[in-house]
Formats: structure tokens, sequence, C-alpha cells
């Protein structure tokens, strides 16, 4: 089945080549203005003045649930669940939702979809995802073609399942099968989060693993720690032994900063214990501590267990 190139998708199945790593982790794009990273969300507020505040109603009953049975949101507060009811509503109403392949696209899948979508601009801002343009749904994993260049520089037509993509122009595409099965609170894989990721990342103009950082983030120290750590896991996965992350994060830059997102906001513990320093950086990126909430929660589990035995 034909579809639209995609600029930066999961393969999530296998470890594609990776690139040349001599460029990973850099900023590409300036605003020359200051310096900062422009993106072009920021371009188009200028010349148009915002995004709309239309909105979608989310019955807050509705919500509440839903946040409660989904692993990244069961630990937000309550004021982190009205604030991302409403930035939910806002990206429903921003943008079209499509069913392809068959797909049954309930309200109930839409906002669980825009729920996870908006996450992890849950302590920045809506215009992050103002690239995405529309959302396209799957029943289960799609078939996509594409180039592959093999050792040799020889370029292959080649078709893979993919459980989500994130295309250049604007349109992200999900796989629903792959978006309920995060619902088991043990995986580490979150589809939205990852490929929401690379709308973040390309926002500098690039897919790199070096999003729009702002003054208060060291770039030089953000470039050090992304790079050590790649090449860590890359070394680790080329010599055949078992990875503390998914081994798919090695495939480039751009799929260790999203496979690192889902971690930060999945297992934010397991990212902790494989560098502490690369989710430091996350925690300031994204203005979330998913390990200083989950501590309530962690700390009830373990008082429950150090309770009286019953006889």
């Amino acid at each position: 089945m034909a579809t639209m190139p995609a600029a930066c998708s999961r393969v999530w199945s296998t470890i594609c080549p990776r690139p040349a790593r001599s460029c990973a982790f850099r900023q590409t794009t300036n605003d020359p203005r200051d310096g900062r990273p422009l993106m072009l969300w920021q371009t188009l507020r200028r010349l148009f003045g915002g995004h709309s505040s239309a909105s979608v109603d989310i019955p807050v009953e509705t919500w509440r649930r839903l946040c409660a049975e989904q692993p990244e949101l069961a630990d937000l507060c309550d004021e982190e669940v009205e604030r991302l009811r409403q930035l939910a509503g806002r990206f429903l109403a921003g943008r079209p939702f499509y069913a392809a392949g068959g797909m049954d696209l309930s309200d109930a899948a839409q906002m669980r979809i825009a729920a996870l979508a908006v996450l992890p601009v849950l302590g920045l801002d809506l215009g992050w995802l103002d690239s995405i343009r529309s959302v396209v749904v799957y029943p289960d994993a799609f078939e996509v073609d594409h180039e592959e260049i093999d050792e040799s520089g020889v370029v292959h037509e080649v078709r893979d399942l993919r459980a989500g993509e994130a295309w250049s122009h604007g349109t992200l595409v999900l796989s629903w099968a792959d978006v309920q099965a995060g619902l088991d609170p043990e995986m580490a894989t979150s589809v939205v989060v990852h490929e929401v990721a690379h709308f973040i990342d390309g926002a500098n103009g690039a897919e790199n693993g070096f999003p729009p950082l702002g003054k208060h983030h060291d770039r030089v120290r953000w470039t050090a720690d992304f790079q050590a750590a790649f090449d860590r896991l890359a070394a680790v996965v080329d010599a055949g032994d078992e990875p503390l992350i998914d081994p798919y994060a090695a495939t480039n830059p751009a799929e260790f900063f999203a496979v690192l997102s889902e971690y930060f906001f999945r297992l934010p513990e397991v990212l902790s214990d494989f560098d502490p320093s690369l989710y430091r950086h996350l925690a300031r990126f994204y203005a979330q501590d998913p390990l200083a909430r989950m501590a309530p929660r962690i700390d009830r589990k373990a008082a429950g267990n150090n309770g009286p035995s019953r006889a």
C-alpha cells in the first residue's frame, strides 16, 4: 500500500542501520533576532495572530475515568487533569481526525489520542503541536513502502509494518491497536508520545534529537550528555547485549529523543536509571517531573506492603 513518505518514522519490530553520529543532538536553525531556535508555529503566530481558541467540551467525569486508566496520566493531580482536558479539547477542535483501513473511529478513541498527544506539552504551550495538522488512525499496524540504503549504498524498496508515523507535512498516523496496548502499565512504549516527540523535535527545522531549547537550557551540555548516552547505547546494541531501554533508541538521534520521551512519561524510573542527566534534561525541557508525580503512589504501595500481617 503506497503512502506518503515519512520524515521520521518508527519501525517498531526492527532496528534500522544508523547514520553517521557526528551531527547528532545539535541546533540547526536559529532565530536571527535573539539566537533562539526558530519554530514554524512562532512564525505563523507572528503573521496570523495566534491559533484558534475553539475547543471541544469533554465531559469532566468521562475525562477523569480516561486519565485514571491510562498509565501516563494516572498520577496527574486534579489541576493537571483539568489543564490536560482543556488542552485536549483544543487539540480536537484544531485538526481533523480521519479513519483509515476500516477503522471505527469513536469519540472515545479520539479523546484518548488527544490526551496522549497533549501530555508532552502539559507544562508548555499547545502551540508546540501546531505542526500537527491532521490525525489518521488505522485499526492496527499499517504497511508503508519506503527506500532503504544498504551498507553497499544500494537503494532497496521495502515494505514495513508501522505502529505510527510523523509525516513531514503535518499528519500524525497511528495504529489504534498500539495506542490501546499502552493501557498495559508494564509497557514502555507509547506510540502517540513517540510520534508527537518527533513533531516537537522537528520544530527546530530538522529531527535530530535537538528540539528548540529555551535560554535556561545549556545547549552544550544537552549535546554532550545526549551524544555520550547515545554512543553508550549504540555500543551495547552493536555488541549484541541487552540494553536497559528499547534498543530502537540506538537507530539515530531523532529516535533516541523520541524513545526517551516515551520512557520519560511511561517509565521515568527506568530512564533515570539509564541516565539521570537525561532525565533531568527532559524534565527541564518538558517542564514536568513524572518521578515526583509517582512518588505518592509508590509511598502508598510501600506503606501497604509494610502493614501488619494477617493470620
